[in-house]
């Protein structure tokens, strides 16, 4: 059960490319979102306990951050961010824009933001005191992400031109630079046959699997060998019209784990005894404009052969933006699809592996984007939606979480060998 825990509201509308979550190193996470009339926004809720039966409120904290080099007259077309550190708060934000015949001269621009100031602990405390480096662009700006290999952080960025060119950091010229074609990425070499629209990228055991889907309905799959930078397998096919977003799911096989936090009271035998090899099989959710979405069943069985289609995800107007996660805690993923039409659709399969509608939520203007993250910091991630005109966070019914985590432990507890240690 999902509750509306707050609503954020924005002074205009975005795109479903401008927002973006932003970890930082206390285990915390914070929402960027920006307009199209260059406002860029963070948005948190903090947990303020009380002393009194209800425990704690949540407290939504807003606050507009200054970036310099967007002039008047430009618009933010995408925003992506990361933390380049493990151990400290070293936020690298992009912004792509595109400026107008009003400011004088035409262009597109992608704008990196870093050198934060040191004494900055959280993102909203940086105002104006870091650099930026901008980098004209030959073309129209579509999707900003990225990707990490090894320990390099890539910018991945689509284009009018029918590209996904990649921009990595210079060190020796303290700048970025973007990729040619015999160094970029493999599966990003060779040009598309229309504007790629939304890429989706996975990496476990040296192997990045790579999902673009484009403005002519185009979709191509990308097996890469990540320490070689060698295509391995591509697998593509076209539909009648545009395909609006692309996520990989993960279907994995596991039994339950020890908490960490238990780790002096369980014995490892329970470990090693109750946790089988963890097998991931990989399947595709796409959403279609002109009809249901779909998702591709077991790729790396299929291919792009296997299709089903997620009835009644057209009933509410156009799929805009989908999000795959585990919201129910029971291991199994949840497709989260955001209509034009208003309304949060949520996927699950059933025991026969079909994907049914289990329920719908409506909101309040048309969905841009949906993400799953803890805003809150109590441990238990949110169901976050941006929309045409704010933010809604939905929030689990803790109650239900409590009962969960209860009954992983009974099982914990009731494991085969179990003996509590002196």
């Amino acid at each position: 059960m999902l509750n509306n825990a707050h609503t954020f509201k924005l002074t205009s509308q975005g795109s479903i490319y401008t927002h973006t979550l932003i970890h930082l190193v206390d285990g915390s996470t914070k929402l960027l979102v920006a307009t199209l009339n260059r406002e860029l926004f963070c948005f948190d809720l903090s947990m303020t306990h009380l002393a009194r039966l209800c425990g704690c409120v949540v407290v939504p904290q807003t606050k507009q951050l200054q970036f310099t080099y967007l002039p008047n007259g430009s618009e933010i077309v995408s925003i992506d961010a990361f933390n380049k550190s493990s151990e400290t708060n070293d936020f690298v934000i992009g912004v792509t824009i595109v400026k107008g015949s009003e400011t004088g001269s035409c262009g597109q621009y992608i704008n990196i933001y870093s050198d934060w100031q040191p004494d900055a602990q959280n993102i909203d405390d940086c105002e104006s005191e870091h650099s930026c480096l901008s980098l004209e662009l030959e073309f129209i700006p579509y999707q900003l992400s990225h990707v990490i290999v090894g320990s390099q952080f890539y910018w991945i960025l689509g284009g009018s031109d029918n590209k996904i060119h990649v921009f990595s950091e210079a060190e020796s010229i303290q700048s970025y630079e973007e990729l040619e074609e015999d160094d970029t990425l493999a599966e990003f070499a060779a040009p598309l046959p229309c504007v790629p629209l939304f890429t989706d990228i996975f990496t476990k055991d040296g192997i990045r699997t790579t999902g673009t889907v484009c403005e002519n309905g185009y979709l191509v799959v990308s097996k890469v060998d990540v320490q070689r930078n060698e295509l391995l397998k591509t697998w593509n096919t076209t539909f009648d019209a545009p395909l609006t977003s692309i996520a990989f799911i993960r279907h994995q096989t596991h039994q339950l784990k020890k908490p960490e936090f238990l780790s002096k009271v369980l014995p490892d035998e329970i470990s090693s005894s109750s946790v089988t090899k963890e097998q991931t099989k990989l399947s595709l959710a796409v959403g279609y404009s002109l009809k249901e979405s779909m998702v591709f069943t077991d790729i790396d069985t299929h291919g792009l052969t296997k299709i089903q289609w997620l009835e009644s995800s057209f009933d509410y107007d156009c799929v805009t933006c989908l999000w795959v996660a585990d919201i129910t805690f029971q291991g199994k993923p949840t497709i989260l699809l955001g209509t034009y039409g208003q309304e949060l659709l949520g996927y699950t399969q059933d025991s026969a592996g079909t994907w049914q509608l289990s329920w719908h939520k409506p909101v309040s203007a048309p969905i841009l984007g949906i993400r799953y993250a803890d805003l809150t910091g109590d441990g238990v991630k949110e169901v976050i939606v941006i929309t045409s005109t704010g933010v809604q966070v939905f929030q689990h019914q803790l109650e239900d979480v409590k009962e969960i985590a209860l009954a992983r432990l009974k099982q914990l507890i009731n494991a085969k060998n179990f003996q509590i240690q002196d």
